[in-house]
């Protein structure tokens, strides 16, 4: 277009005869009817500028022609099949897509494909963009960047179900050119990106890339972010090797930095990364320098580095207040999962302090597979700032790992590099699955700041856990040396039984969820009510988490059935229970602020409810019995044992459920045989979970299910009737576990 001043010029003459046509060198700029064309202009190989009129049955032929005649609100079509040679120059309003049977190929050889330069609403969908080859090509595929010098933002870009291939530097890039200026509302969606990156000897390359670092425009705390409210879903990048020897990671499948607000959601990155030889090594899916970036439902599949990272999903260095959740690592030569904070001494106070990020619901199976990348989950930092790695939240997740080839990764890996010290970290790590399949460590904790809680712990060799540098034989000993490590309320909160996964050795998502019979069931926290952490609505499979959930799972994924309770009812008014020198008085303010919870009233010393329960003899049986218990009045324990009916066989367990503390246990008999565990759980509304397993014997066929309000131990009991005192419950169960 020509403009006089801010006017584009309608009409152009030479004396009276009127311009027919203006170039800039080859560039058509300038025709009498370009404002008069219609809303839709089309273009084929088939067609002709200089006769055709821009309709589908006389179209253009020729991206010059299309980076002419652009207007806002106009929408240039490209026929599918076709190939148009060059680079098209997207306008601001203007939309491009393919029309007719399939995508319109770009072939833009050694230059971009689509440039988006201060294009606000413009949308590229459909579009094929075809470069010389990953190692011949420097140029990203699609750019879209922020030129403005005024901190002028650029808003609303789209770029939808594009296929970007053989480009040396990014296939799909958004960046900026000055500061403060960006991009708002930017959606990259549904694109497929392939064989880039092969050709950036500079590094920081992936198959898609929302940054400005490359101006040097990064660190939150120096610069406020340049891109907000991001949208980056549904792409697919495969093959994304980078460049040997570059100076920084390259070949990582999505990066999403200095932004503020995004989302990356159901991408597939697979293949990538495979020529990384830089100790900073790249990611499949990963963000760092960024506030509140959500990455969830995605996949990485076999990324690669030839030294560090190469892992499925991280949340590296400078992120605040983002997510990592729901999504699938598998076959990386790195940790499935990192959260890490790298050094920024050269840079001084140009990184916000790593805080408020969480890592929840992600499956992570068979990663690790490199000698400096070890790990199936890598939590840790190289940053010497005190104020760094706050509140971190790492929960429910799944992490696998195996021997692989020469690799036997550590299935948890929680240190510093560099000499740091990590106890200023602060945070949650709660309700996970850690399952080591191979010879590799189960853990390795070297911090003792951030509470380790509710985890599964098996490894299926028995190998050792570690803690600050030693392996320890036994589960005591290891928590004793962690710093009370899954210890809270007087009771240990591990559990190191196999957790029984549906195919432990499978490779689709539900391969990985526990088995029905799973024992994991009801082991898993209440982190609302401990920690208080919000609780998110579904699992890593969808299924719904209700607000009034009463037993919890670790691990990624619910079992598709939980365990029975075996007790005749939850409820004490139901047939099968004994009530011994009690009032029972229902209608109580139960967990979850309905009437569902039973006050067990004293009427006597020695008030206590029961259950029979009847089993087969001939195999040894584990069960896990208790209740949701809270005090009435002046109690101060609740007790819950097991007893042979009419033999002197007991066992008995006291929690202080005013403190919050495992009391004291007391057996007698067979079942000095069993080695009982305990849990002690804090639930809404002041209740707690209490709760002992132990074996029964092969030729036991009965025994009774006790629970009642207590003095504090030894004394079972000893309690007067005096007012409302008892002890209320919402709900009693038994589990077999074994």
């Amino acid at each position: 277009m020509i403009n006089l001043g801010s006017t584009e010029i309608a009409d152009l003459r030479v004396g009276a005869s009127q311009v027919a046509r203006v170039y800039l060198g080859e560039v058509i700029i300038w025709q009498p009817n370009f404002d008069s064309l219609p809303a839709a202009i089309y273009f084929s190989a088939a067609g002709n500028d200089d006769t055709g009129a821009g309709t589908q049955a006389s179209p253009f032929k020729t991206l010059k022609m299309a980076n002419a005649v652009a207007r806002a609100g106009k929408t240039l079509y490209f026929r599918g099949g076709d190939t148009f040679t060059g680079t098209l120059l997207a306008r601001p309003g203007c939309i491009y897509n393919s029309y007719g049977t399939g995508k319109a190929t770009i072939s833009s050889g050694n230059s971009e494909a689509v440039l988006l330069d201060n294009a606000d609403s413009a949308q590229v969908r459909r579009l094929i963009a075809q470069g010389s080859g990953t190692t011949v090509n420097g140029t990203h595929g699609i750019r879209a960047i922020n030129s403005h010098a005024e901190g002028i933002q650029v808003d609303d870009v789209v770029i939808d179900s594009c296929e970007v291939r053989g480009y040396g530097r990014n296939g799909i890039f958004a960046t900026v050119a000055n500061y403060p200026s960006g991009m708002t509302g930017l959606e990259i969606t549904n694109n497929i990106v392939e064989d880039c990156t092969g050709n950036d000897v500079r590094g920081h390359t992936g198959g898609i890339i929302v940054a400005a670092e490359e101006a040097d425009f990064w660190g939150l705390a120096t610069y406020p972010a340049s891109h907000r409210d991001v949208v980056v879903t549904g792409n697919t990048v495969r093959r994304c090797k980078g460049k040997r020897d570059a100076p920084n990671h390259v070949g990582s499948g999505i990066i999403v930095a200095q932004t503020e607000g995004a989302l990356v959601e159901s991408n597939l990155a697979e293949d990538c990364g495979e020529n990384s030889t830089n100790n900073a090594g790249p990611v499949g899916i990963w963000a760092w320098d960024a506030i509140g970036v959500v990455i969830r439902k995605n996949t990485t599949l076999r990324q690669r580095s030839a030294r560090s990272d190469g892992g499925g999903f991280d949340l590296d260095g400078g992120c605040k207040n983002c997510v990592l959740e729901y999504n699938f690592s598998m076959g990386c030569t790195g940790p499935g999962i990192i959260i890490f904070s790298f050094d920024d001494t050269a840079y001084p106070n140009k990184l916000l302090d790593y805080s408020g990020n969480t890592a929840r619901y992600n499956l992570s199976v068979r990663d690790g597979q490199t000698v400096r990348s070890e790990f199936g989950m890598f939590i840790g930092t190289m940053r010497p700032v005190g104020s760094d790695f706050q509140n971190i939240r790492v929960y429910n997740n799944t992490i696998v790992t195996d021997t692989v080839g020469a690799f036997s990764p550590t299935c948890l890996s929680i240190q510093t590099f560099g000499g740091v010290d990590f106890s200023h970290a602060t945070g949650v790590i709660a309700n996970n699955i850690f399952l080591q399949k191979g010879a590799g460590l189960l853990c390795d904790v070297r911090t003792t700041a951030m509470q380790i809680h509710g985890n599964c712990f098996h490894s299926v060799q028995g190998t050792a856990m570690r803690a600050f540098g030693f392996d320890w034989d036994t589960v005591d000993q290891w928590i004793s040396a962690s710093g009370n490590k899954e210890f809270l309320h007087g009771t240990h909160t591990i559990f190191v039984d196999n957790p029984q996964l549906v195919n432990d050795s499978g490779s689709t998502p539900a391969d990985f969820r526990p088995a029905n019979s799973s024992p994991l069931y009801g082991v898993g926290m209440d982190i609302n009510a401990e920690f208080g952490i919000a609780r998110p609505t579904e699992d890593f499979l969808g299924n719904a988490l209700p607000a009034t959930q009463r037993f919890f799972t670790p691990g990624a994924m619910e079992p598709a059935t939980p365990l029975p309770n075996l007790l005749t009812s939850p409820n004490v008014l139901n047939t099968g229970w004994e009530l011994n020198n009690i009032d029972l008085i229902s209608g109580q303010p139960g967990m979850f602020g309905g009437t569902s919870a039973q006050l067990i009233r004293i009427d006597d010393d020695g008030a206590a409810v029961g259950q029979t329960r009847s089993f087969a003899s001939g195999t040894e049986k584990i069960f896990r019995r208790g209740g949701f218990v809270k005090p009435a009045a002046d109690v101060i324990d609740a007790v819950i044992g097991n007893r042979r009916p009419d033999i002197n066989d007991y066992w008995w367990t006291w929690f202080d459920i005013v403190a919050g503390e495992l009391d004291n246990a007391e057996a007698w008999g067979a079942y000095l045989q069993s080695v009982p565990r305990f849990r002690m759980q804090k639930r809404p509304n002041g209740f707690w979970l209490i709760m002992h397993e132990m074996k029964i014997p092969s030729t036991w066929t009965n025994d009774k299910f006790w629970a009642q309000p207590s003095l504090p131990f030894p004394v079972r009991g000893g309690l007067e009737a005096s007012g409302q005192r008892g002890l209320i419950h919402d709900g009693f169960f038994e589990f077999r576990v074994g």
